[in-house]
């Protein structure tokens, strides 16, 4: 049994919002999210009744209201749209920015553990909603945006995906060597979240 999708609309205070329906086979309890981009999802079990679900968004309607106008007047850097000429100037820029931080964190990791982390290939991308990631084959993927955040922040993103090459998971050995370099680690989460 698969997770069936569909677009459905809300309407709230006279303002029609189009909200993402998941039907998911094993999913036992509703979950409400909005994306950086503004996007309502709503996760639900298969069989729940549209009316209860209507109830359930009609309680929440504050909420919704409130975190769906907060993003539009306070938009996140991953949803700001750019110019081809733009996009490419940040994919050069972020592709140095990587570079030179990867040898530092790898210098630092070669002094700790005797050796360096070591990755493959190293792609900028167009991400929508992620600022890094790291495959199987150890290869890390970033954000074109990178280069706009703060230092700090853009920091602890390219540390944290070079340590997914040693650790690919988030157990308490990967948070363990992501806090060596960066012991503040969990703050910069936080601002991360916010941006």
């Amino acid at each position: 049994m698969f997770t069936r999708t569909e677009k459905r609309k809300l309407g709230i205070k006279g303002n029609e919002y189009e909200y993402t329906l998941k039907r998911r086979p094993y999913t036992k309890h509703i979950r409400l999210s909005i994306g950086r981009d503004g996007a309502l999802s709503v996760s639900a079990p298969a069989t729940y009744p549209i009316f209860l679900l209507k109830i359930f968004l009609s309680r929440r309607l504050d909420w919704i209201v409130k975190n769906i106008e907060r993003l539009k007047n306070n938009p996140s850097i991953l949803t700001v749209k750019h110019s081809e000429l733009e996009k490419s100037q940040y994919k050069k820029q972020t592709k140095i920015l990587v570079k030179n931080r990867l040898e530092y964190f790898n210098q630092f990791y070669y002094h700790l553990l005797g050796a360096k982390l070591i990755y493959n290939r190293i792609s900028i991308r167009n991400q929508k909603s992620r600022w890094g990631s790291c495959s199987s084959a150890k290869n890390l993927n970033f954000n074109y945006r990178l280069c706009l955040l703060p230092p700090e922040l853009a920091d602890y993103i390219i540390a944290h995906e070079l340590c997914h090459t040693k650790e690919m998971n988030h157990s308490p050995a990967f948070w363990q060597l992501v806090s060596r370099p960066i012991p503040d680690y969990k703050s910069r989460q936080k601002l991360l979240k916010k941006i």
